[in-house]
């Protein structure tokens, strides 16, 4: 990759996206950003409700 790093303190935003693997075998995505969490390419909605217990137990996020 090439370029010249730049900060745009105003807009700044950071991203981190995890590739997610149920017991069941689905595949999912989330995404943790600086104000927001996302689930995303899930089919079973039991899964945004494991990602919110989870998301409960975490301190930062609760």
């Amino acid at each position: 990759m090439e370029g010249d790093p730049v900060r745009d303190a105003e807009h700044e935003r950071y991203l981190c996206a995890l590739r997610c693997h149920d017991p069941s075998g689905e595949v999912y995505y989330v995404s943790f950003a600086r104000d927001q969490v996302r689930i995303s390419s899930y089919a079973d909605d039991v899964i945004v409700g494991l990602v919110e217990a989870w998301a409960d137990t975490v301190p930062a996020l609760a």
